[in-house]
């Protein structure tokens, strides 16, 4: 027994070093609402949701979309020529123009922002900032990953966290938290954790940046699909808001988001086996025996245990929200349980993510999300005029429920014979 435990680990042993920081990293998205709210009453915290419900519509439509594009054409970029040059001076002309409409957005609705989000005048403004920083995030990250060196990205998605958390700490015992003074971290922290990768950077195989035409025809292409499944996750992710909008107070949003921001954690955490496996997939998508074993061997340890992980945080949760949060939260545990039955099923299918990616199939992608967007708006419009912000999470689990369902049978109807 102890041999197998040894055998698994050494197998496994360059994933687990990059799950673990990239596990440890995820504070910066996903630990700073869940301290916040330790400070923060549930009316602030909704405020503070819907303001970041905004940034992340954009950067799901606009940024994220383009980062599994950048990562397949800098695979293939980088076996032709060595180099990924051409591509990424492709995304940062992408991310410079999603940068300008942000900006444009922003200065143009910003009466319209502070109506919906009740943030103030000077917070929506920082709303700039926080996108800023997602976005030079987001650029550094595909540059790593394309050059298949995903234990630095989680290293700078890990330190990024640290520098995070360490401020909203030192702002708590020396001035106290605010909205206006936990925004501009979203910019500092990623800027700070650039100057430590700068020493160790491969330049000569992103620079000097060149512009083809053909290069960004070819991301551009391939990130109007990306875009339309960008917004559909972030329907996905972030509609419920806007049915609760409709029909609860601000305090329901901040309960609801509390145990909202538990399970995206939990999806974030599975995320780094997609993120992990891309290039490898990739790279070996016409390799029937390694694409096997991945679909068979490492699938099955995988998904077995984050059941067992999952099953851990759906016993602790009751203890901790009432440890740390002293019951102001309680109703966020029953919001995580129902949800956790979601991530569960994500879990499963994102193994085919991938391989969706690697055969160019982004539309297949998208197309699915946008199905179970409709789903999951039209459930939540029942539900939580009738049950409350419980309902949202009823919908959106069985909407993750539905997209396993309907990747499982793409996959297997029309993928599988062509790989296996």
């Amino acid at each position: 027994m102890i041999n197998w435990v040894k055998n698994e680990f050494q197998q496994g042993k360059t994933l687990i070093s990059y799950g673990a920081l990239k596990v440890s990293g995820l504070g910066f998205s996903f630990l700073i609402p869940i301290f916040l709210a330790a400070f923060l009453t549930p009316e602030v915290l909704g405020i503070y949701s819907l303001g970041m419900m905004l940034v992340y519509f954009f950067n799901s439509v606009t940024v994220h979309s383009s980062a599994s594009p950048t990562v397949i054409c800098g695979i293939e970029e980088l076996a032709e020529s060595k180099k990924i040059s051409r591509t990424i001076t492709s995304r940062a002309i992408i991310l410079l123009i999603s940068s300008a409409i942000f900006i444009s957005a922003v200065l143009l609705l910003k009466n319209q922002i502070i109506s919906f989000t009740k943030l103030t005048n000077a917070q929506a403004y920082l709303l700039i900032l926080v996108f800023t920083g997602k976005t030079i995030e987001s650029f550094i990250r595909c540059i790593l990953i394309a050059l298949s060196k995903q234990i630095q990205e989680s290293i700078f998605q890990f330190t990024t966290s640290i520098i995070s958390l360490t401020y909203i700490i030192l702002i708590h015992f020396f001035w106290g938290i605010t909205l206006e003074r936990v925004f501009p971290i979203f910019l500092i922290a990623p800027l700070i954790s650039v100057c430590f990768l700068i020493s160790k950077a491969d330049y000569q195989k992103f620079l000097p940046l060149a512009y083809d035409k053909e290069s960004l025809k070819k991301l551009f292409y391939y990130t109007r699909w990306m875009a339309l499944g960008g917004t559909a996750v972030y329907l996905l992710n972030w509609g419920d808001n806007i049915i609760l909008r409709k029909f609860s107070t601000m305090e329901d949003i901040g309960v609801y988001n509390l145990g909202y921001q538990f399970f995206k954690g939990m999806i974030m955490i599975f995320s780094t086996i997609k993120i992990y496996f891309l290039p490898f997939v990739s790279q070996h998508i016409d390799n029937k025996s390694k694409i096997e074993n991945y679909l068979v061997v490492k699938r099955r340890k995988l998904f077995l245990t984050g059941v067992i992980f999952s099953g851990c945080f759906f016993l602790v949760m009751p203890l901790f929200v009432e440890l740390i949060y002293k019951g102001q939260y309680q109703d966020s545990v029953l919001v995580f349980r129902i949800l956790l039955a979601g991530a569960i099923c994500s879990l499963f299918s994102m193994f085919y993510d991938p391989i969706f990616s690697s055969l160019k199939k982004f539309h297949v992608i998208q197309s699915i999300t946008v199905f179970c967007v409709i789903v999951n708006l039209t459930l939540d419009y029942i539900f939580v005029s009738h049950i409350g912000f419980i309902g949202a999470a009823i919908a959106t689990s069985f909407s993750y429920f539905l997209m396993t369902v309907i990747k499982i049978f793409y996959f297997r109807k029309y993928c599988k014979p062509l790989i296996i």
